[in-house]
């Protein structure tokens, strides 16, 4: 049976905006423009329209067909009314007139996470605290990524949270209406991807994601910190089974603290208090290869002289690719997870070993110390045996590589609530991801629509999945099927989607960062082909004036022939050659 059409559906920032009011160059506002497109019946003159007719001349056909992803943030559907925040069905209307004026496959994209935050309603629910994340130390600042605003709001469901009320009513409201259109206009959506990149947050939101030393992380907040002590108790059913099976001596369940101090900075009163990068009991072994002449066939992890596993490889690390000029591919990352939490305490030693010709060489080692939980010495543990007398792997031509972690000797303490903690964190990101899936099915969106839109920190090498806690938010056991957001085209997104069995699956964001060949984006666009993805949405391309950018507006994922940031001219060359290929 032959595969169903692939959807290549840019999202188009800018989407209500025509080609008319952005000539008129005495309007500075996205909100002028569009009002004055509205004023001057300009709907059948989107700039978008254009853009997308341009790319792809006589319309979506084939076995690639080019649409686009129409950006629905939910809190600007409101306007104040009479000193109270209401949904304004003109606002709602603009978007749905989009679908009908453009005639192609689109994506919905109902966005009501962190990046939805341009509103006044956003601003007005950033002052109030309890719609916030917070650290251990204190609610989450609002901060800035490549020039668009951020604003942390909570990731716990309860409805009557006011930024929750407002998120679940506009997308009522507008799963409600896309129920409702008119059935040869509703028959051009292919997908609706839910709510955004939820995840938990951390300090430096746009360079901090490789953070490990000093971490913080979400949500410390004071409800927060109760629906984990209800969700422990509903999950051990007693207080004297949870101790038993952490080594706790918490005397009832509102004892219970989220771990939070990191024993090497901070006096505890007890151990449970621990908290770090590590703490759960996973240290990773990861760094960067560049092997241009495919000198070696595998990488693998030994750990004490055997055999741990596999190493991946193929990863993101635009680092690494921005860093060293002969390196022609940000997909230089390897990395490998060791689970620490039943070996003995003391001194251990990670290897990591490549093969070349049938021949194994040292890529690098590492020694770390499982440290007890009362810091007592281990000089008395056993040396650790290693793998002796292998090559180094500087010796092959052309080979360069770094280990940069666990650091020399990095000690590790597995805290047992700290597992708990993340595995927490998680379920909140899973809660609402579910909430929102939900209140899409009930005003009648088909499950075979609902897609999600979620990072996958795994397919970047020297990314911290702690700070994310979403990774659980990926597989193939959820109700709503899922949706990778890709930075650059690591090959290892499809040993991830093998690996987690996942069939049915989406590109919600397929971000450039993939540098200056325009092969690495070629082969990307036919590899989700072949995968059978549903739809991949490059991100993004503009029809914006360009004397609306913000001026911290670098262009870093701005699709464009006359924008060489990390190979977006590229892409847009790719994507091009592809929807016409």
């Amino acid at each position: 049976m032959p595969r169903a059409p692939l959807y290549v559906t840019p999202l188009v920032s800018g989407v209500l905006l025509c080609n008319a009011g952005n000539r008129v160059t005495e309007l500075k506002t996205l909100e002028q423009i569009q009002d004055w497109c509205v004023k001057n019946n300009a709907t059948d003159d989107l700039a978008a329209k254009t853009l997308l007719d341009a790319l792809e001349p006589g319309g979506p056909a084939g076995k690639v067909r080019l649409g686009y992803t129409l950006l629905v943030p939910l809190l600007e559907l409101f306007e104040r009314q009479e000193g109270q925040w209401k949904i304004s069905p003109t606002k709602a209307k603009r978007y749905l007139d989009v679908i009908a004026a453009i005639r192609r496959p689109v994506v919905v994209y109902l966005m009501g996470d962190h990046y939805d935050s341009s509103s006044q309603l956003s601003q007005e629910l950033a002052r109030d605290p309890h719609n916030l994340l917070a650290y251990a130390t204190g609610p989450v600042p609002t901060s800035r990524y490549i020039g668009h605003g951020i604003i942390p709001f909570t990731l716990r469901s309860d409805p009557d949270i006011p930024v929750n009320r407002y998120r679940f009513e506009a997308l009522r409201h507008m799963t409600r209406q896309i129920s409702g259109l008119d059935a040869s206009v509703r028959s051009h959506i292919v997908a609706v991807t839910l709510a955004g990149e939820l995840h938990h947050m951390y300090p430096g939101f746009e360079d901090g994601v490789g953070e490990y030393d000093n971490i913080q992380v979400t949500d410390y907040g004071r409800e927060s910190q109760a629906e984990f002590r209800g969700w422990l108790k509903e999950k051990y059913g007693s207080i004297e089974r949870l101790n038993r099976q952490l080594g706790s001596q918490f005397a009832a369940f509102s004892d219970v603290e989220a771990p939070a101090l990191d024993i090497r900075k901070s006096p505890l009163r007890t151990f449970s208090q621990h908290y770090d990068a590590y703490a759960a009991g996973t240290l990773p072994v990861f760094g960067w290869l560049w092997d241009p002449g495919q000198k070696i066939q595998k990488l693998d992890l030994y750990v004490d002289g055997a055999y741990h596993g596999p190493v991946s490889r193929g990863l993101g690390r635009m680092d690494v690719y921005r860093a060293k000029k002969e390196v022609t591919t940000p997909n230089t990352g390897f990395r490998s997870d060791l689970t620490f939490r039943d070996m003995p305490k003391g001194k251990h030693i990670a290897q990591i070993v490549a093969t070349s010709g049938g021949k194994r060489f040292l890529l690098g080692e590492r020694e770390f110390v499982i440290v007890p939980p009362d810091q007592s010495s281990t000089a008395d543990s056993p040396a650790p045996k290693r793998l002796a007398a292998l090559p180094e792997a500087s010796t092959l031509e052309g080979v360069e590589y770094w280990l940069d972690r666990p650091k020399s000797l990095q000690d590790v303490y597995y805290n047992p609530l700290a597992r708990e903690w993340d595995a927490f964190r998680a379920f909140q990101v899973n809660a609402l991801l579910d909430r929102f899936y939900r209140i899409a099915r009930s005003e009648g969106i088909p499950a075979e629509l609902l897609y999600s839109h979620q990072i996958v920190s795994e397919s970047n090498g020297a990314w911290n999945p702690v700070l994310f806690a979403s990774d659980s938010s990926v597989s193939n056991t959820t109700p709503w099927r899922t949706g990778i957001n890709q930075y650059g085209a690591s090959p290892y997104a499809f040993e991830y989607l093998k690996k987690k069995h996942i069939r049915a699956y989406g590109v919600p964001e397929f971000n450039p960062l993939q540098g200056a060949n325009p092969e690495a984006a070629r082969n990307a666009f036919v590899q989700h082909y072949q995968a059978g993805a549903k739809f991949v949405s490059p991100f993004f391309l503009s029809v914006v004036p360009a004397r609306l950018r913000a001026p911290d507006d670098k262009r870093h994922f701005d699709i464009a022939p006359d924008n060489p940031n990390d190979g977006a001219d590229t892409l847009h060359s790719a994507l091009e050659w592809f929807v016409r290929k």
